[in-house]
């Protein structure tokens, strides 16, 4: 590859790279020592394909950490630091060689003081994209890199230890085993990486792993484990051409004398301003405020709004499926679930709406992924968990009902909504109008109901929505139509689902 298109002759430096769409040098530049274009930066000078002086021209940026002066990088990710070293010497008391060992060094502290496993470095984290595709980004150790906020993640990269093992071999291994206890080891190796963000872990999980394998750091962690087994058999072999002979000169910089008296520590400012990021977790007790507290859950295309009170609707794309009227004096529409004690005939709801039941004790659990209400009347103790599907454009409705109390109650499950199947607007100014069109039916071969719009058109698209209840007893007579559920004194779950 010829690099010179890339480099910047006024600024001598590289860009970060070419926008096919535009036709156009990428603005943003490499203009860092400890980073991993560094090793672009020996090969093309090695080839004479840049000036010499470029490399003096890549910025040298020094911290003070407990064990030495370290360069500065962009994200203090292991990557960063030890991705040339794959196949490039760093001679002892070089500049760099004493860079790569303290950053390891640095790491290694890093993950004692936070309890986990240590190695940190760009990778696939505990986040994905409607098609479940992992995220990526770039994550490392406050106090090497310059870019703000890394205390607020710690994602641990195996391949980071691989990485580490060119020169703290020893510690990699331990560091393997522990990641090997906590079942980061999968079929193929380690795991791409393991999520400890508080605000990226279910309740009570500890540790999100990203099941994925990248080849690229596969490929690194072997060439890696080649240099610790073989003494650096991959260096030698990258070093034994000539051109790379002429320009490994470069490599032998120190740090000059003295020159570190005047450095700030910036790892002692990072670690001030370190703070662990709780879940995001709302926890309402009172379905009753000034203003209706809510909740939005969505995949990108289907969604669905909750209120502290258990109202709400259900959005597919530009189409309402559920009826909804803003109207923070009432909060009375959306999807509900009765439950009807058979023997007293009191009836109550799921939630808070559209009874207004006053609950012996409630509450409402907010969280990234579901809404859950909890409620209790008497010996009855309901939870509902409310869902929304990342792959299908549905919602789940789970109904766990308890039976606190010493006989046995029989309880009837009733769901209620106004299907639209129409844009909020047309609904809005003819709802009756707008009912005329639906169209439902019950299918008892699958315990659901089936709802559709007729078209007023011939070229009008077909629309459809389906209503499903299921649990562990219902379906086994399928010419029954289930109406409750029997709750023994033993706890016996009832649930109820609606996508």
């Amino acid at each position: 590859m010829d690099f010179r298109f890339l480099y910047d002759p006024n600024r001598r430096l590289f860009s970060l790279g070419y926008r096919v769409e535009k036709g156009v040098i990428d603005d943003s530049y490499y203009d860092l020592l400890a980073s991993e274009a560094r090793l672009t930066s020996l090969i093309a000078i090695a080839k004479r394909e840049v000036p010499s002086a470029h490399w003096f021209h890549l910025g040298r940026r020094l911290t003070r950490t407990t064990n030495g002066t370290v360069l500065l990088s962009w994200s203090g990710s292991m990557f960063e630091y030890l991705m040339p070293a794959l196949v490039t010497y760093t001679p002892c008391y070089s500049m760099l060689d004493q860079t790569c060992r303290l950053a390891v060094q640095s790491q290694i502290e890093y993950g004692e003081e936070r309890g986990v496993p240590w190695g940190v470095s760009e990778s696939a984290f505990n986040g994905r994209d409607r098609w479940f595709t992992y995220q990526y980004s770039a994550f490392g150790v406050p106090g090497l890199g310059m870019k703000r906020g890394l205390a607020y993640d710690l994602v641990i990269a195996p391949y980071a230890t691989a990485l580490a093992s060119m020169y703290h071999a020893h510690a990699a291994a331990l560091n393997f085993e522990r990641l090997e206890k906590l079942g980061a080891l999968g079929r193929y190796g380690f795991f791409e990486a393991l999520d400890f963000t508080p605000s990226r872990l279910a309740e009570d999980q500890k540790v999100a792993f990203v099941r994925c394998y990248m080849a690229h750091h596969q490929g690194m962690s072997l060439v890696a484990l080649a240099n610790v087994i073989h003494d650096g058999v991959m260096r030698h072999r990258f070093h034994r051409t000539p051109m790379i002979q002429g320009a490994e000169l470069l490599l032998q910089e120190r740090v000059p004398y003295g020159f570190d008296s005047g450095i700030p520590d910036f790892t002692q400012a990072e670690a001030e301003v370190k703070e662990i990021i709780q879940l995001p977790i709302r926890r309402l007790l009172s379905p009753m405020s000034l203003t209706p507290t809510a909740h939005l859950l969505s995949n990108g295309r289907y969604g669905v709004m909750i209120t502290a009170a258990g109202s709400g609707y259900s959005v597919c794309e530009k189409l309402a499926v559920t009826r909804w009227r803003e109207d923070v004096t009432r909060d009375c529409w959306g999807s509900y679930i009765y439950l009807r004690d058979l023997a007293s005939d009191r009836i109550w709801s799921a939630g808070y709406q559209p009874t207004a039941a006053v609950p012996d004790q409630y509450e409402v659990v907010f969280l990234e992924d579901r809404v859950r209400i909890s409620r209790e009347d008497g010996t009855i103790a309901s939870r509902l968990e409310i869902i929304v599907s990342p792959e299908d454009d549905a919602e789940i409705r789970c109904l766990s009902l308890t039976n606190n109390g010493t006989h046995t109650q029989e309880i009837e499950v009733t769901s209620y909504s106004e299907i639209v199947l129409a844009s909020p607007m047309a609904d809005n100014a003819h709802p009756a109008f707008s009912n005329l069109f639906i169209q439902t039916e019950y299918l008892p071969q699958a315990c659901g109901l089936i709802a559709q719009r007729r078209p007023r058109a011939a070229n009008d698209p077909q629309i459809w929505a389906a209503h499903v209840l299921a649990s562990s007893s219902i379906g086994q007579d399928s010419n029954t139509k289930p109406t409750g559920c029997v709750l023994s004194a033993v706890d016996k779950p009832c649930a109820h689902r609606r996508p």
